[in-house]
This record gives C-alpha cells, sequence and structure tokens, in this order.
C-alpha cells in the first residue's frame, strides 16, 4: 500500500513523540526512493532488490510501515515492517549505511514503528552480525527463524 494520508498522519503523531537527531528525517517511503534502497541494500550484499526489482517494489507497495531516515534528502536507512495492527508487527527488512551506524538511526527507525503500533510487539529475523545490535536494543530471541526462498 503506497503512502497514503492516513499513514502520513499516523507517521506524524509517532513521531511527534521522538527525539530525531538534528538533520535527520523520518519520512514514509516513496517509489522514488528505489533506487536508493537498492543501492543500500546492494552494498549489504542483499541481492533481491537487484534480483527481483518488480518483487521488491510490490512488497515495498504492499507493507506498512515503510520508512526512509534521511539527511538532507539524501536516504540513509529504511524499514520496512508488516502488520496486523493489534500483536505482531513483524520487521522484514531494516538497514542504515554503514556511514552512519552508530548514530542511533536503526534505533528511530524501531522506535517509529513501535510509536505507529505501540499495542504490538514487534518481530524479526536477524542475522547472527546484528543479532548484538538487536539484544541491545531489548529483544530476545524467542527460537530458531527458518527460511525457505523459492527463488
Amino acid at each position: 500500500m503506497p503512502p497514503d494520508s492516513t499513514h502520513q498522519q499516523q507517521l506524524e503523531t509517532a513521531i511527534a513523540t521522538l527525539r530525531l537527531p538534528p538533520g535527520i528525517q523520518v519520512r514514509c517511503w516513496s517509489r522514488a526512493d528505489a533506487p536508493a534502497i537498492e543501492h543500500l541494500s546492494t552494498r549489504e550484499s542483499w541481492s533481491t532488490p537487484a534480483r527481483r526489482p518488480e518483487a521488491t517494489l510490490a512488497a515495498w507497495q504492499n507493507s506498512w510501515p515503510t520508512l526512509v531516515v534521511t539527511e538532507q534528502e539524501r536516504v540513509v536507512g529504511f524499514v520496512r515492517g508488516i502488520t496486523d495492527g493489534a500483536i505482531t508487527l513483524f520487521i522484514a527488512e531494516l538497514l542504515v549505511d554503514p556511514v552512519y551506524r552508530g548514530r542511533g538511526l536503526g534505533r528511530l527507525l524501531l522506535d517509529t514503528c513501535h510509536a505507529l503500533f505501540p499495542q504490538t510487539r514487534l518481530d524479526l529475523i536477524s542475522t547472527a552480525e546484528a543479532a548484538a545490535f538487536y539484544k541491545a536494543g531489548g529483544f530476545r530471541s524467542v527460537g530458531e527463524g527458518l527460511r525457505r526462498s523459492y527463488r
């Protein structure tokens, strides 16, 4: 679902509860952000956006929350979530440009998702390399994640 006025209003309400670092903005993604998302993903060796751009675009269009974090209009991170709005918000993708890591932007994206849906739990599957980031933010292991790719 592309960002609409309801999503924009939800985001503005959520952002009002958070403290953003100077010069940093969080906004709803737009189709124009696809190249930046693909670039950041490719740098992280995430192959789906480059190999399957149409499917990636469809995933972003059919998910919410879908947010980017920017500095002076430059996309430096993003999050794509999927939620039922009542119990679970699943973080499908979260990535911050390595140059911007350690500045609280990943946590800001997660906090924004939580502020959008404060009654839900945040679930995700993490790589081993990112597990320490999530555990430092209060996440805990709840079992083994499994995945099967069909393409």
